[in-house]
């Protein structure tokens, strides 16, 4: 038998279908079904905007946020829509004139006081508005079930082309599962969308590359023509307009169609792509007068929103958050240090790593490069381009390059991670095959299973767990998720010299003077950050009614003290030049005692039920 015949005797679609009737059946039912306002406890990261702008065009049918827009939001959201993203609008005048190019174009600020508008982008609200029309807000979760379900078929159909059903089904339901991209669900956020566009390009584009075409499923033949090149150009245009960083995606397409030498389908690729950003920014210019929606007066909101009081102008409250060109964070001095570490920390990271939050990602690369005589020429134009969209953000934002404190993994690289699935070669093992699946809910699966608390507790699966073991990002201290719970990051202590200690678990109990108790049986773990230099952390620990031994340690140093009952001992932790961190110096160090009390159960007098290891007084010294 030939190769073709026996790939066309493999090939199956039901497997897939059935497996993507499951992914839309579970996650459609929670949509439909569930309270979001209270499920979702409020708004977190940019969803306020997104929500509002969705609402609006699902009800007004404009992306102008008025005084309506506010009160409808409390309807659901009694805290009001924090973080929302505003801008003021402007208008344009457009004029003939005799001169080349013949056309004169001035703006000038909107006259009209009642109205502002969104400084997002419109796409995801857009793709969202039909849904929340018919479904409410819970349309945005049903948006986001159908995306699930959407790239589930397209993985599963890409990897059956090459490899046996049942290993196509658990690479391709791995490869989202084992992920942090269920997580996400629950988000009113374009991150799912991104993925999805991004995943579904390459999927039109490269699916004609693996299947026979004998053996095509019914209903994929046109993925075999020239108009699959024409929608995945389309596709990642629209991908680009939703996030701007995702623009090197398109070049494989692009360079593949020169390499085969289809010039004209290349031409035409090339145009779909430009053509679609044109028009998308053609939208923003037609609702707010700029092509830039992250430009011009651009304000985010907490607590009092524009036109809550009349009184106050809008331009009297909130923060100045405008991006008005295109910034990179360099300085010779630490941009070496910056670049390794991040690259490092991309992929090992406790709280932005592939590793814990995209596994399978990690594996198709792994795979990848294992195969050999398996690989495809293409795959590397696929490979170049995902090491580029990492090097993108890490050397562009490197002090953010995850989507601040309070994103869960890394949600900026969740689009660019979709690429990550045509890295895979052919495979036969069902043993290997699993391992996303297990590897992704080892580190996971919390945040899948749990998706609303995740969301709104982004600190917390990394108190615990395989996850702990991994390095925390030096480079990103001040936007951690850590940051989220203001008693916990910035801390300021010192008598003589004033330092800051961000606490990176529960384990440490709330700051009472100048000092802390740690949680007795437990390893409590600090950020100790300082603007001038320091020879050494002076911890002075002080023991309870009962005997316990403190363990100190700060990279490969480590020192074991043990302490009487009510004992104090002072113990100095030598410090380095530190990580240089926004013209400061940071340390990570952690403290914990083998030993714990109870106050309450100590002293009838005390209401502490508190379990308690040791009292830590920490001084900076010259």
């Amino acid at each position: 038998m030939t190769a073709s015949g026996t790939a066309s005797r493999r090939i199956d679609p039901i497997p897939g279908l059935i497996a993507t009737a499951l992914v839309f059946c579970v996650y459609a039912g929670i949509a439909v079904s569930v309270d979001f306002s209270r499920a979702a406890f409020g708004f977190h990261s940019d969803e306020a905007t997104y929500y509002m702008m969705a609402h609006s065009l699902a009800t007004d049918g404009d992306l102008a946020y008025r005084r309506e827009d506010l009160a409808r939001v409390y309807r659901e959201f009694p805290s009001g829509p924090s973080g929302v993203f505003l801008k003021k609008g402007r208008d344009l005048d457009v004029g003939v004139t005799d001169a080349f190019p013949f056309v004169a174009v001035s703006s000038k600020s909107d006259m009209d006081t009642a109205q502002l508008f969104y400084g997002k982008s419109y796409l995801y609200a857009m793709t969202a508005a039909p849904f929340v029309a018919l479904f409410g807000t819970n349309g945005f979760l049903l948006l986001n079930a159908v995306l699930l379900a959407a790239m589930m078929l397209a993985g599963y159909l890409f990897l059956n082309a090459r490899s046996s059903p049942v290993v196509a089904v658990l690479l391709a339901s791995g490869f989202l599962m084992g992920s942090v991209a269920p997580a996400y669900y629950v988000w009113i956020t374009p991150e799912l969308l991104n993925l999805a566009l991004v995943m579904l390009g390459y999927f039109c584009w490269l699916y004609k590359e693996v299947i026979d075409p004998g053996a095509a499923p019914r209903g994929t033949r046109w993925l075999l023509t020239g108009r699959s090149d024409l929608v995945a150009a389309l596709l990642l245009g629209l991908a680009t307009f939703s996030k701007p960083s995702h623009l090197p995606l398109i070049l494989p397409i692009l360079v593949w169609l020169v390499v085969r030498k289809r010039w004209k389908r290349m031409v035409a690729a090339a145009c779909v792509f430009g053509l679609t950003g044109v028009i998308l920014l053609a939208g923003s210019i037609a609702v707010t007068g700029e092509w830039n929606f992250q430009g011009g007066d651009r304000r985010t909101y907490y607590a009092q929103y524009p036109f809550q009081d009349n009184k106050i102008p809008w331009d009297a409250i909130g923060q100045d958050r405008a991006t008005n060109r295109v910034e990179i964070l360099f300085d010779r001095r630490v941009f070496g240090t910056l670049l390794s570490h991040n690259l490092f920390y991309f992929v090992a990271g406790r709280y932005s790593g592939m590793l814990p939050y995209y596994f399978p990602g990690l594996f198709a690369m792994g795979a990848f490069l294992l195969a050999r005589r398996r690989r495809r020429p293409w795959q590397w134009l696929v490979l170049a381009v995902a090491v580029a969209e990492i090097l993108l953000l890490i050397i562009w934002i490197p002090d953010n390059y995850f989507g601040g404190g309070g994103a869960v993994g890394n949600r900026y690289f969740m689009g660019a991670y979709g690429v990550f699935l045509f890295l895979l070669p052919p495979m036969e093992s069902v043993l290997a095959a699993l391992v996303p699946w297990v590897v992704g809910a080892i580190f996971s699966g919390a945040l899948v299973l749990n998706p609303f608390f995740a969301a709104f507790n982004p600190a917390e699966h990394a108190k615990q767990g395989p996850v702990r073991l991994l390095p925390v990002e030096l480079t990103l201290v001040n936007d951690l998720p850590i940051n989220t719970r203001s008693e916990r990051a910035r801390v300021w202590f010192g008598t003589q010299r004033r330092f800051q200690i961000y606490f990176l678990d529960d384990n440490a109990y709330a700051r009472e003077d100048l000092d802390f108790w740690t949680r007795g049986q437990s390893r409590a773990e600090i950020l100790v950050k300082t603007v001038e230099p320091a020879s050494g952390l002076e911890l002075t620990v002080q023991a309870g009614p009962e005997p316990t031994t403190v363990t100190v340690a700060r990279g490969w140093w480590k020192t074991r003290v043990a302490l009487n009952a009510g004992e104090t001992r002072a113990v100095t932790v030598p410090l380095d030049e530190g990580f240089p961190y926004q013209g400061t110096r940071v340390w990570c160090v952690s403290v914990s005692s083998d030993k714990g009390f109870v106050p309450a159960f100590v002293n009838a007098a005390s209401e502490d039920r508190r379990f308690l290891g040791v009292r830590v007084t920490p001084e900076i010294k010259n």
